[in-house]
C-alpha cells in the first residue's frame, strides 16, 4: 500500500500527516521545519511513501529545493 505526506509548514516548526491509500490517518507529528528532521520521521515511518504534499507558501521553499542542493 502507498502512503501519502501533507506537510503545513510555519516559521518555526510543520505538521506533518501520513495517510494510507484509504485516508486513514497513519501518523500524524510536529517537527521542527528542517529537511533532516522530516526525513527522520519518514524514515522511521518505514513504509513507501507514494507523494508528499507541501503547503504552497514562501515559508516551504527552502524544504522543496534543500534536498536537491
Amino acid at each position: 500500500m502507498e502512503y501519502y505526506v501533507g506537510l503545513d509548514v510555519s516559521l518555526r516548526c510543520c505538521a506533518l500527516c501520513v495517510v494510507d491509500g484509504r485516508g486513514n490517518v497513519c501518523m500524524e507529528q510536529e517537527l521542527p521545519c528542517e529537511i533532516n528532521d522530516i526525513a527522520g520521521c519518514l524514515d522511521a515511518f518505514g513504509q513507501p511513501i507514494g507523494r508528499i504534499g507541501f503547503e504552497a507558501v514562501a515559508l516551504s521553499q527552502h524544504l522543496v529545493f534543500g534536498p536537491s542542493a
